[in-house]
């Protein structure tokens, strides 16, 4: 039989046995991803990962009129350990960059010199008692020559996360060649377990920011608060705004009249919200500027996300997501304009006073691009378009300054483009997902046969799936494996009750929607019902551990780094997240047997399928110990359990060879144990 497409002969070979060029190396030992832009001196600074230095993050700055360079030197990694996840790691006066360096935390220092436009090398800021302070998003306050971010203090906390002490500090930037001390620092605020997103007014004399207190997460409950600033830069006054009803409000920015914005959920849907400088006093109310049925924004796992930008020319850029598709949108005056759709990731949004507008997108053929728009030209482009639609006018407005290279071995052909689905679920309730059907021009399957399906659940578990350009989805589907990414009830994406559908019922919720997705696949017969494998990592590979205890379904299952012992997770984990399961399962010890009722390690004599655990020796938010006594419970009773330790990896591999290693241990183990069960 001939591919219609390439009129080459195709092979019928089984589903899952298809041969692919897109191999672990080729994902993950060449691929730089571009993270973080901002808008700089005409250009555009970013995060670009690199391979050879073991992922670690170097700053780079580009224009889009030829190859970026790079400004940190090797031997430096851009990534902060605030709240562990970090987050923006760097910020830029108009002739200097400050950033934080991931091996010591400490913030670093890089002049331009405008005359021969090089970098001086970097120059140690700060001196925080070896590690124990870490810091994150970075603000330059350029009327008190400082910088103001957060800080996170784990002196004297003893390994006791209620004991470790976050804030907003400012920092000053003298001339001083020594690297300042800790009492130099000043605290701003610090009467909330959390602090996030300093934004600074024009004039300086307004600071804005987030803040929450434990038992919320940042998509729970937020405050955003308002400071005036005297002349030094202390804290003359700090109110709370838009606090009549528990919310999420994040990001707050002021525009160049001191309007300030934020987005909040209290409408079920993250929306862009505005109170006016006149109005800004305790308790006043934001107004909505362009109210919607869709999120724009996701969960704030990381500092110094940035959903929306404001412009020099009165206009406010805007992300949205829907069904896992991501727009930019232009709004002003009342009246909203495309200038993107349909993609897959669209975030990090960014303006300078030269009417230059950044952001990072990609769709679900390409991988990450940096964009550089002129929006005096989307401004010009409006006279003559309604919408932006024609290709030409688009492309007259941006430039692009880096986009990563696509594999060639991943061609247009090989491409599976995710369809979304929704599906219903326990209760007569809905839930939905991302299904990638197997897709290689060189092979098909026999007549009749159906793939064997993967079905990867994200992390979070208020994560989401994206419909941007997954190769590891892609290396599943051009071997013949049908993929489920799977958006259940907690997932974001889809309005604030959908997410708090999971409020203790983190364990239930999500696993019914699993069985129903995987029910729904088998009763439209897209996928062979007895080749099922499950996936995911970190609160991913506790779905999975918790699916194979409480169906059959599954031939296999894979965690990486997942909650084994949920007891254990409260016990022992850091601050961010140590009284999460509280809103996910319940306070604790209160409902300690909740904990023990869900947690998988109890519930062992219930798994039947293998199960391949892969874990990092440093994660500090899910210990190793989990892994290990996971291991030893299940290794003697179920034959094909395997478990592989990586040293030095925390929560998330980031060594390339690392991650070759754990993809092509999991391929291997879905050969062993999934492919040889046939229909």
């Amino acid at each position: 039989m001939n591919d219609t497409n390439t009129g080459k002969p195709r092979k019928i070979v089984a589903c899952g046995e298809w041969d692919s060029p897109l191999t672990a190396e080729l994902i993950f030992g060449q691929r730089q991803t571009p993270a973080k832009p901002l808008p700089w001196n005409g250009g555009v600074l970013f995060l670009l990962n690199m391979p050879g230095e073991g992922n670690a993050q170097a700053l780079m700055f580009g224009d889009g009129r030829g190859e970026p360079v790079r400004i940190s030197p090797p031997g430096f990694n851009l990534r902060s350990k605030v709240h562990e996840y970090g987050g923006q790691p760097y910020c830029a006066s108009v002739n200097e960059i400050f950033y934080c360096n991931f091996i010591d935390q400490e913030i670093y220092r890089q002049a331009l010199h405008p005359e021969t436009g090089e970098f001086s090398p970097p120059r140690q800021l700060t001196d925080s008692a070896a590690g124990q302070l870490r810091y994150g998003d970075l603000l330059h306050d350029p009327h008190r020559n400082r910088l103001i971010c957060v800080r996170e203090d784990h002196r004297g906390a003893g390994g006791n996360p209620a004991a470790v002490a976050n804030a907003l500090v400012a920092i000053p930037l003298d001339d001083d060649e020594a690297p300042q001390q800790t009492h130099q620092q000043t605290v701003l605020y610090d009467h909330s377990d959390f602090v996030a997103g300093p934004s600074l007014s024009g004039d300086g004399e307004w600071l804005a920011f987030a803040s929450w207190s434990h038992p919320d997460m940042p998509w729970d409950a937020t405050t955003i608060h308002c400071a005036r600033l005297n002349s030094p830069g202390g804290i003359e006054d700090c109110f709370a705004t838009d606090s009549a009803e528990p919310a999420s409000q994040l990001q707050p920015r002021f525009d160049r009249e001191g309007n300030l914005y934020f987005l909040s959920d209290r409408s079920n849907f993250w929306n862009l919200l505005r109170v006016d400088a006149e109005k800004l006093k305790p308790g006043c109310t934001g107004e909505a500027m362009y109210p919607v049925a869709a999120d724009c924004c996701g969960p704030p796992w990381e500092l110094g996300n940035r959903n929306y930008a404001i412009g020099e020319n009165g206009a406010i850029y805007l992300t949205l997501v829907d069904r896992c598709r991501w727009r930019l949108l232009a709004i002003k005056n009342g009246q909203a304009r495309e200038l993107e759709a349909g993609m897959g990731l669209l975030e990090h949004l960014g303006t300078d006073s030269s009417g230059r507008l950044c952001h990072v997108s990609a769709g679900d053929h390409d991988y990450p691009a940096v964009h550089l728009w002129d929006t005096h030209s989307i401004e010009r482009s409006t006279e003559r378009l309604q919408r932006l639609q024609d290709t030409h006018s688009a492309a007259t407005t941006r430039r692009i300054v880096y986009r990563s290279a696509v594999p060639p071995a991943l061609d247009a052909e090989r491409i599976s483009r995710p369809r979304h689905f929704e599906f219903r679920t326990q209760g007569g309730a809905s839930a939905y997902g991302l299904l990638y059907e197997p897709r290689n021009p060189d092979f098909q399957a026999p007549t009749g046969e159906l793939p064997p399906l993967l079905v990867n659940v994200h992390g979070g578990p208020t994560g989401t799936a994206r419909a941007a350009l997954n190769p590891l989805h892609q290396f599943w589907t051009s071997r013949g494996f049908a993929v489920l990414d799977i958006n259940h009830r907690g997932s974001t994406g889809y309005g604030r009750e959908f997410r708090r559908a999971l409020e203790e019922q983190w364990g239930v919720a999500d696993i019914a929607d699993v069985i129903a997705a995987v029910g729904h696949l088998i009763a439209t017969e897209q996928v062979d019902r007895e080749r099922l494998a499950i996936r995911g990592g970190s609160a991913g590979g506790y779905v999975v551990l918790a699916s194979l205890a409480a169906c059959e379904l599954f031939s296999a299952g894979v965690s990486y780094y997942g909650v084994a012992d949920l007891e254990m997770l409260a016990r022992d984990t850091h601050k961010f997240e140590s009284l999460y399961l509280d809103r996910l399962i319940g306070p604790y010890p209160e409902t300690a047997q909740r904990y023990r009722q869900r947690s998988p390690i109890n519930r062992l004599d219930e798994i039947s399928a293998p199960v391949l655990i892969l874990q990092g020796t440093e994660d500090k938010v899910v210990p190793p110990s989990q892994a290990e006594l996971l291991y030893e419970k299940l290794r003697g009773r179920i034959e094909g359990v395997e478990y592989i330790s990586f040293p030095g990896e925390g929560h998330g591999f980031r060594q390339p060879a690392n991650q070759i290693r754990a993809l092509e241990a999991e391929l291997d183990f879905y050969r062993r144990n999934l492919l040889t069960r046939t229909s």
